[in-house]
């Protein structure tokens, strides 16, 4: 059997995506998942995120769940989608191996690591040769050992480096660690090339935003004095005041929203506006909001501009685009990362709170 200790943190962009990754006789999982199960698609990928910066320290294959599963108030079209329909879980092997726990010949969840023992340790106490398949016992989300910083994330942190070719100094800020999925760089060839399409018949630039209200305003806590400040900062008048600073007159702007059309129509006479309405063509074979929801990333990371309904989801967004300043994104993984991604006035681009109007971006 290998020695977990040296696989994947050599690793470099010109690693061949499959071939051997994927047959790995050492694996490795966090359990349990159930906490992290039935929550957001943003947060289910930041929590398997965290965790494969652990596989990739000890060069272990990481084990995925099967399903993406959530509750049914976040999706339509069935409650699981299998993980490999969201994500492309070959091009994800070239930065960590992973499995399926599905996965034929799934040996199952092996030794778990004492309490304490970090990734030195696990690879100390724990050689693939005696311990070919390990797992950890988290308790709660799992993203939260990340920013516990309980997790070794530089060893991923520089096979993404040469893997996307990204320019010196590379610092926490384009690190993946919990945005690893988030950044889009993995999701499956059929959501990239509708998102891909959406662009083109887009036909050149356009700004975005993604205004989230039903389930945030029934969440919103105390009411009814919180609900009346998230009902009032992203009313179409309040959007029109903080997007009007960095999106001109005429200019095309995608919505993504659970709100209907008709909610943004005093917006249509300063933008011209798209809703995936528009491209029913490109997105017939969507049948889960979590599919038409990475499609919608995928179109946000490319914008101009972006405009997100809270400020701790507008920074988990630029997060996200840690790998804005590579060289090969586009060209070998199939994903645009626009000027949305720059961090100019990215404090101002945020409903909740509301923004001071203190930056303006040069247009």
């Amino acid at each position: 059997l290998p020695d977990c200790s040296s696989g994947t943190a050599a690793a470099g962009r010109d690693r061949p995506p499959t071939a051997s990754l994927s047959s790995m006789a050492c694996t490795f999982r966090w359990v349990p998942y159930r906490s992290d199960a039935r929550m957001g698609l943003n947060h289910q990928m930041s929590s398997l995120s965290c965790a494969m910066n652990e596989a990739a320290a000890l060069g272990r294959s990481f084990v995925l769940p099967a399903e993406i599963c959530t509750a049914a108030g976040h999706n339509r079209g069935g409650a699981c989608i299998p993980f490999d329909e969201l994500f492309d879980v070959a091009l994800l092997s070239s930065f960590v191996p992973v499995r399926l726990a599905n996965a034929t010949g799934d040996p199952g969840s092996g030794v778990t690591l004492r309490a304490g023992c970090d990734a030195a340790c696990a690879r100390a106490e724990y050689p693939c040769s005696s311990h070919p398949n390990l797992q950890r016992r988290q308790s709660g989300f799992w993203y939260s050992a990340c920013l516990r910083n309980t997790v070794d994330t530089e060893p991923l942190a520089r096979i993404a480096q040469a893997r996307l070719a990204m320019p010196a100094p590379y610092t926490g800020a384009t690190a993946p660690s919990l945005a690893l999925l988030r950044s889009g760089l993995f999701y499956s060839g059929p959501i990239k090339a509708a998102a891909r399409e959406i662009r083109r018949r887009i036909g050149g630039p356009y700004s975005a935003l993604h205004l989230r209200r039903s389930d945030k305003l029934a969440e919103c806590h105390p009411a009814p004095r919180c609900v009346a400040q998230r009902n009032a900062s992203t009313q179409p008048p309040s959007v029109l005041q903080a997007m009007r600073r960095f999106v001109p007159r005429g200019a095309t702007l995608y919505v993504g929203s659970t709100e209907a059309a008709p909610f943004f129509s005093p917006l249509a006479g300063v933008w011209n506006l798209l809703f995936a309405s528009n491209f029913s063509e490109p997105l017939r074979g969507v049948s889960n909001n979590y599919a038409l929801y990475a499609i919608e990333s995928l179109l946000f990371v490319g914008a101009d501009v972006y405009m997100e309904t809270f400020g701790y989801t507008r920074g988990n967004f630029m997060r996200s685009c840690y790998p804005f300043g590579s060289s090969v994104a586009a060209s070998e993984f199939g994903v645009s990362y626009g000027a949305a991604c720059s961090w100019e006035c990215h404090e101002e681009l945020h409903l909740l709170p509301p923004p001071t109007h203190r930056c303006r971006r040069e247009r």
